[in-house]
């Protein structure tokens, strides 16, 4: 269904049954049928339907003229859910706001939770449509923090696997979640340049009587920048990591194998120069020769073992 709000500065937000009177239009339940109808009446653009179901939308802000509404102003942001069972790419949500002198329609998937967590945890401080906006855009970088702070501890788990072991667990671990880091990367990026053209091209900034929030948008928005980057590098260092406790085990591996063929090398040595129809050999007439020999090739081949064993190949 279709919700409709009232925002008033003393009484906060009401939700009530008349659109004609309607501060905040709010389909984020709503059917198919119901989202058509509605940007029918706005005469707004139809393919927003289609963008929220779009994993590769991206934040923008459009500003054109509409014959119901005047000036109106679609901003398109991407929230993250924290269905962390899901692949990075299907819990970045599109959260689209449309203003104009009238009347904010916002517009978000029939599975979203956003607005009702919105009005849940802000919803006695809103007191004007900038508010709102300005509170889905906290709570959106709030998201991110949270989930950055996820992906540090999966940081430490990985760096101190790093040093133990490099099993493909581990490995698999590591990838995906240099996927989801420069998924964040990406999103934010593209946020921060949407979010700067709506400050300045709009008169949102000037309309936002609380100040602090304005704010508290520039702080989280630079918090979770700086973490997506500082992240990207931890990985970039781990998978670094990995990759040269990879080599140290491959040069242990490749030093054993050298010091094996080297021990195997002496009895064979021996056995091929006794082996020689040459005649003029110790101990070819006797019936311990055989023996004599191999205890020989034997020993030398222990020897060998314990020097090759014993050598620093650092000095």
């Amino acid at each position: 269904m279709i919700h409709y709000y009232q925002i008033d500065v003393k009484e906060a937000i009401q939700e009530i049954e008349s659109e004609t009177q309607a501060d905040w239009i709010a389909l984020y339940d709503a059917t198919d049928e119901e989202i058509k109808k509605c940007l029918q009446t706005y005469k707004l653009p139809e393919d927003l339907l289609a963008r929220i179901r779009q994993e590769e939308e991206v934040a923008r802000l459009e500003i054109y003229q509409s014959d119901e509404l005047k000036e109106v102003q679609i901003l398109v942001l991407t929230n993250l859910t924290n269905q962390r069972d899901k692949r990075i790419e299907e819990r970045l949500e599109p959260i689209i706001f449309i203003f104009s002198d009238t009347v904010m329609l916002t517009l978000t998937t029939a599975e979203s939770n956003f607005f009702p967590r919105l009005l849940e945890k802000h919803g006695s401080a809103v007191d004007s449509k900038e508010s709102l906006t300005a509170y889905a855009i906290l709570m959106i970088y709030s998201h991110y923090i949270q989930e950055l702070r996820q992906i540090k501890e999966v940081i430490d788990a990985l760096d101190d696997d790093a040093r133990e072991t490099t099993k493909n667990e581990a490995l698999d671990r590591l990838a995906n979640t240099e996927r989801i880091v420069i998924f964040l990367d990406h999103t934010l990026q593209e946020q921060k340049e949407t979010l700067q053209t709506f400050f300045e091209e709009t008169k949102f900034a000037e309309q936002l009587s609380d100040t602090k929030l304005r704010y508290e948008i520039n702080l989280r928005q630079k918090y979770a920048e700086k973490m997506v980057r500082l992240y990207r590098d931890l990985l970039e260092n781990v998978g670094g990591l990995f990759s040269d406790m990879m080599s140290n085990n491959l040069n242990h591996l490749m030093k054993f194998l050298d010091s094996a063929a080297l021990v195997v090398s002496v009895p064979a040595m021996i056995a091929g120069i006794w082996g020689m129809n040459t005649g003029g050999l110790p101990g070819e007439k006797s019936n311990f020769g055989f023996l004599a020999v191999s205890a020989g090739a034997m020993f030398l081949a222990i020897l060998t073992a314990i020097y090759l064993r014993n050598k620093k190949y650092s000095k």
